[in-house]
Parts: C-alpha cells; sequence; structure tokens
C-alpha cells in the first residue's frame, strides 16, 4: 500500500522538478539571445568653443533615429553596436547693438556609428523593471546640412531704417568638416526588458571647424528604445 502511494507521489515531484529547470531555461534563452534594437531621441543641440562664441543660445530641436543590436555579455551587461541618423547643428544670435544682430541655424546631418555598452541595474527578468545606463563612443560622417543666417543691419539707403538679409548656404562644402566624435551617454528605466526610456548627452571631442577655430557639438535630451527578436 505504501509503495503504490510512493510511486505516483515520486512521479509528480519528478515532473515539478522537470518543469521548473525547463521554465528557468526558457527564462534564461529569452534574457541572453540576442535582440534588435529601435532607437529614437529628441534633443536640444549646440556647438560649444569657439564657434559659438559671444551669442545667445536659442533652443534649436533635433531628431536621432536608428537601428542597432543588443548582445548579452552576462544577465547585467550587453554589447550594443547602433547605428543612426542623427541631427546636430546650432541656434543663435549675436547682437552688434540694440536694433541689429546676426541670428544663424545651423543643421548637420551625420550618419554615427556606436558601439554601446549598456549595464541594467537590478535583479533581471523578462518580468523586472530596471535602471540602464548606456553609453561608448560615437564616430559620425557628415551627409547633408543647411545653414541660414538672418541679418539685421541698417538701412544704406536709409540710415534710420533697416533692412533684414537672409543667407542660405551649405557648411559642409565651406566652414564645417564632415567627420565628428565623441562620446553619448543615457539612463533611464527599462521595463520588461522590452521598452526603455530616458535621458541622453552627447559631447563631441573632435574639432569640426578648421584649425584655428575649435568648434564641439553638444546635445541633451530624451530617448526611446525597443528591444525585439525575431517573433516581431
Amino acid at each position: 500500500m505504501n509503495i503504490s502511494l510512493y510511486n505516483p507521489l515520486r512521479t509528480k515531484v519528478y515532473f515539478l522538478v522537470i518543469v521548473f529547470f525547463a521554465l528557468n531555461l526558457s527564462m534564461s534563452a529569452q534574457v541572453n539571445k540576442p535582440k534588435k534594437i529601435f532607437h529614437l531621441a529628441a534633443k536640444s543641440v549646440r556647438f560649444t568653443g569657439d564657434g559659438s562664441a559671444g551669442e545667445a543660445f536659442l533652443f534649436k530641436p533635433s531628431v536621432e533615429v536608428g537601428f542597432g543590436m543588443q548582445f548579452p555579455i552576462n544577465k547585467q551587461w550587453s554589447f550594443n553596436p547602433e547605428i543612426n541618423l542623427a541631427q546636430r547643428g546650432h541656434h543663435g544670435k549675436l547682437y552688434s547693438s540694440d536694433s541689429t544682430f546676426k541670428e544663424r541655424t545651423i543643421t548637420l546631418n551625420y550618419l554615427d556609428f556606436n558601439p554601446n555598452f549598456e549595464l541594467t541595474l537590478g535583479r533581471v527578468s523578462e518580468f523586472s523593471s530596471n535602471i540602464s545606463i548606456w553609453g561608448g563612443p560615437y564616430f559620425g560622417i557628415g551627409l547633408w546640412d543647411n545653414t541660414v543666417e538672418v541679418s539685421r543691419v541698417v538701412n544704406p539707403a536709409n540710415p534710420n531704417l533697416y533692412i533684414t538679409v537672409t543667407n542660405n548656404t551649405e557648411s559642409f562644402s565651406s566652414d564645417f568638416r564632415r567627420l565628428d566624435a565623441g562620446f553619448k551617454v543615457g539612463i533611464g528605466l527599462i521595463s520588461k526588458r522590452f521598452v526603455a526610456a530616458g535621458f541622453t548627452y552627447q559631447t563631441g571631442m573632435v574639432n569640426i571647424k578648421d584649425a584655428t577655430s575649435k568648434t564641439f557639438n553638444q546635445s541633451l535630451g530624451i530617448y526611446l528604445r525597443v528591444y525585439f527578436d525575431d517573433m516581431f
């Protein structure tokens, strides 16, 4: 009698153990397998250095969008190479008197390669929400650009009046180098290893002007990332 009761109980215990380990292996595989990344950021950009000397900074919105891959190193660390189309530039106004000024709006569009590393804090699983810190160098090449200069000057025909002059130019062909490099970093919250949002900062470390004038790109903004696998 005892033996007949013991065998079914032992079978149930074995079955529960097998199910438990199968679920653990499945969850571990989901956490550790590579995923694709969709990256979107909205930023405010500007120049630092000699290129903005004396100017009052004005808001210059920009967008950054791209794709990448997440290669897990362990549960906390991953290597995330990305390719992004990134807008950088500057919006500033320089007053020469109370009534005259020159306002510049510069838009520089780059193709960036970002070999990022990401650290996920806390206990990581497919059902958790964690703090995510990512960052790494970026290497950008300028694709196309536009510079709009609006100047308010004294009318030569009538010194008591003012005129507004607008000029459109291409900066890469005249003023700015196409190569840019620096560092990007972000910190935010990632939910269920699927969607992440937070703040991002970028600073250039390569002079994008000629040797006599040092100018660097800089930006601050918010980002959204979606991590997905082949089933999407």
